[in-house]
């Protein structure tokens, strides 16, 4: 019995007198004192790929507060109105007009957390009292 309680405790010691060795590529030249990870060339081309993907799309996911939808003939021009009243509005905010088939779409603000999003959807409530969160692709400086 004692044994069986033992044995965890032996592994758990020669894994952690293990790890000396510390180098990360391809190569297997190993020095004292590095751990040394091998791994296969396709994952060098992975990660470049992955890089290359992210660069057509710049900025993080987020929230903004949309605060005007609509499709129709001169829901565009209802739209450019929102934006342009709610940029007079509230100056300290960003506004974006978009386009998703059907509908144009008025939003507000770059934020990382909903719970920043609900600072400024409280703020202009008064004014667009049918304003909502949406998660989308926010610019960061």
């Amino acid at each position: 019995m004692k044994s069986l309680f033992l044995v965890p405790f032996m592994l758990f010691a020669a894994q952690s007198f293990s790890q000396e060795l510390v180098s990360i590529g391809t190569d297997s030249i190993s020095k004292p004192g590095k751990l040394s990870i091998h791994y296969d060339s396709g994952v060098e081309e992975l990660i470049d790929r992955y890089k290359k993907s992210n660069y057509g799309n710049p900025g993080l996911d987020g929230f903004r507060v949309q605060i005007f939808t609509g499709a129709g003939n001169d829901s565009k021009e209802k739209a450019e109105k929102a934006l342009q009243e709610f940029s007079s509005s509230f100056p300290d905010a960003v506004g974006y007009l978009t386009y998703q088939q059907p509908n144009f779409k008025v939003r507000c603000g770059d934020f990382r957390s909903k719970s920043e999003a609900r600072k400024l959807m409280k703020k202009i409530s008064y004014q667009y009292p049918g304003a909502y969160i949406v998660k989308d692709n926010i610019k960061v400086d």
